[in-house]
Order: C-alpha cells, then structure tokens, then sequence
C-alpha cells in the first residue's frame, strides 16, 4: 500500500496505544524497522475490515458494471437453485463490499464475480479509501484500536491487551457507525401547518 506522512501518523495512534516506539512522519527510515513492517502489512487488513462492516458515506460509489469475458452463467449451473442469472458483471477495482444494484435488482456473488438479471447493472458499493484524509475522525480512531490489537500481539505477545484493545475498537467503530447513519439521514423541511404550529420556527 501506498504510505505517506498522515498514514503513518495513524500507525503511530496505534503505536501510543500499546506504548510503542513512535515512527518518523518525516524521514523514511521506519520503512526498514520491525515495527514499521508490521504496519504496513497488517494495516491494509484493518482498514479493510473496518470497510466492510458498514456502508460508509465516504466510500460509498456507483458505477455501471462490465461484463466480465464469461457474461453467461453455464447452462448445467443454471440448474442449480440459487442461479438462473443470464449476466455475469466484473467487480469494480477496489471494491470492498457490494451494496444493491440500482433498482433493487436481486444478485448474487460467484467467483469474484456479480450474477444477476439485470442489464444495464449500476452497482452501489463500497470503495477501498486508502486516503486518510477522506477518513472522519471516529473511522481513523477506530483504526488506531484496531491495528493496536493487532500489534498487541504480533509486537508485543500479549492476548489480554488484543483482547482489550479489540473491545475498544469495537466501540470505536460502532459509534462511527452510528455518526454516520446521523448524517445520511435525509433532512425534511417542516410544512406550512408544521411552522404554525411553531410560531414559524424552523425545527431545526
């Protein structure tokens, strides 16, 4: 993964949380430390399970899909119950999580694949976000406890503060969840019997 000065910045919210050596956000050498290896190759996991388990305002996309070289499922698997699908779509690069198809067109996941009936499909997903400057502070909070879960183990061989710190990740992350559906949520101006009845005030 690509790893500039704010990611790092990250590794090292997790590195305070296990009591770790802090790694430079200005010289590159922590490129070649113990330490900054397990970083980088736990973090992407991390941060991608963060991904999944909701979708995200920020990595939320759209695109029309493509079909994938085999656009037809074979005919001796649509026999088979949960098949029957004529398309078959390429995901989109980076895609973390399927959301729905526009028009609620039902689809399943085969292969690295999508089936389904629809074409056109637009597909709604949720997009690999790499950039820590598109993260809110709740999702990077949640980060840091959970790459600190995981270094509690690999750094530090100790499963109490895994666990521990695993427990505070999913705190983290539950409230950034919740944050999150807050602002999804479609504002609703009052109506005119509404303002009567508040004097004119708007309720928000």
């Amino acid at each position: 993964m690509d790893v500039n000065s704010s990611t790092v910045g990250l590794f090292n919210m997790a590195l305070a949380l296990i009591g770790g050596t802090q790694l430079s956000t200005v010289e590159t050498t922590w490129e070649d430390s113990a330490i900054g290896i397990l970083c980088i190759n736990n973090f992407p996991m991390v941060l991608d399970q963060a991904l999944e388990a909701h979708p995200w305002s920020f990595a939320r996309d759209r695109k029309i899909l493509a079909l994938s070289a085999e656009n037809q499922t074979s005919t001796e698997n649509q026999t088979r119950p949960r098949q029957g699908y004529r398309f078959r779509y390429a995901l989109p690069a980076g895609c973390i999580r399927p959301i729905e198809l526009t028009g609620g067109r039902p689809f399943v996941l085969e292969g690295g694949a999508l089936l389904t009936e629809a074409a056109p499909a637009e597909l709604h997903y949720i997009q690999r976000v790499s950039e820590p400057g598109r993260w809110p502070p709740g999702f990077q909070t949640a980060l840091a406890w959970g790459l600190a879960a995981v270094l509690a183990t690999a750094r530090v061989n100790d499963p109490q503060k895994q666990l521990n710190y695993f427990q505070h990740y999913k705190i983290a992350l539950n409230e950034a969840m919740a944050l999150d559906n807050q602002m999804q949520m479609p504002t609703v101006e009052p109506t005119p019997w509404e303002r009567g009845r508040m004097g004119g005030r708007s309720r928000f």
